[in-house]
């Protein structure tokens, strides 16, 4: 029994199923099912054809043991008909399909006894025609049914994957491997995505936190600010002199200062902060309270007890 012969295992290549991309994968599993499929339904014609074959060459000996069986009858019927002949006397006897007996009467009685034998001559021959007929059907039949085994599908598959083609034995491919493989790789990318969105969301709600402590700190730095102009002005009013020269001040000439320079780490807050006068804020701008006070030969211990009953920082 003859058989396709398919492509020889060393021109398939080996196909990376870890490589390739979900949707690649998802393109062999598809290919591979419908080989699956076929396969199938080449074994199932392979069995019926199987199951036909043995059947016809049952019914083709059959066919040929009748055949034999009319033949030996037809050898009989002639050696029957042998005494009939005595001779070409008469006319010729036919029967229907034409067959020339070859067998002469020459009387009636002879040619009423002969006829019962020459029609069941004619019979014999019309039914092993007609099993020739069926013989020729059933061998024809039966090749029909070899043949059919021709027709095995194709083990060879093609895949374009990053400008390659590849070709491979997909009958040598498990699907549930390649649903494994699916799976995992959309896990992983599931994963990925989770991981990518998290990391999105950290950022975004360190951003949102850092965005909300700016806003509570500016508030904090407002209320701290009204808080301690209120604290400055109730100062002022209270006590309308600068702390370090001890000049008299007014509401347009009253300065805010930071005790402790900003630069220098002081705070905006009210124990660092006290109004001056417009010459001694111009002449300390950043110096530390005891440089300006050297500077401008003030007399540090009036200067710290001014400030100390103001309930400064000193």
């Amino acid at each position: 029994m003859s058989r396709r012969k398919g492509r020889p295992d060393s021109t398939f290549q080996k196909l990376p199923l870890e490589v390739l991309s979900i949707e690649a994968l998802n393109k062999v599993l598809s290919l591979q099912q419908a080989y699956v499929l076929e396969i199938r339904d080449y074994e199932g014609r392979l069995a019926r054809n199987a199951a036909k074959k043995i059947r016809l060459e049952r019914e083709l000996l059959l066919a040929e043991q009748q055949g034999n069986a009319h033949q030996k009858e037809m050898t009989q019927l002639y050696s029957m008909l042998a005494p009939y002949k005595v001779g070409v006397i008469g006319k010729w006897m036919l029967t229907e399909p034409p067959i020339k007996v070859g067998v002469g009467f020459g009387a009636s009685h002879y040619k009423r006894e002969a006829q019962p034998l020459i029609d069941k001559l004619g019979q014999v021959y019309k039914q092993r025609d007609e099993l020739q007929r069926l013989v020729l059907s059933l061998q024809e039949q039966i090749r029909n049914v070899v043949n059919a085994y021709e027709f095995k599908p194709k083990r060879e598959a093609k895949l374009r994957h990053q400008s390659q083609t590849f070709v491979f034995d997909i009958g040598a491919i498990s699907s549930e491997d390649i649903s494994r493989m699916i799976e995992k790789k959309k896990i992983k990318a599931t994963l990925e995505r989770e991981l990518e969105q998290s990391k999105h969301e950290r950022v975004r709600t360190k951003l949102e936190q850092t965005k909300a402590k700016a806003a509570a700190y500016e508030s904090k730095q407002r209320e701290l600010a009204k808080s301690v102009r209120t604290a400055l002005m109730k100062e002022l009013h209270n006590h309308p002199f600068c702390p370090y020269c001890n000049e008299e001040l007014s509401a347009g000439n009253a300065h805010a200062d930071h005790i402790h320079p900003v630069a220098k780490g002081g705070l905006s807050t009210k124990h660092n902060m006290v109004f001056i006068c417009q010459s001694c804020n111009m002449e300390k701008g950043a110096l530390t309270l005891r440089t300006f006070l050297k500077k401008m030969n003030f007399i540090e211990a009036e200067v710290y007890e001014r400030l100390d009953r103001m309930g400064k920082d000193v």
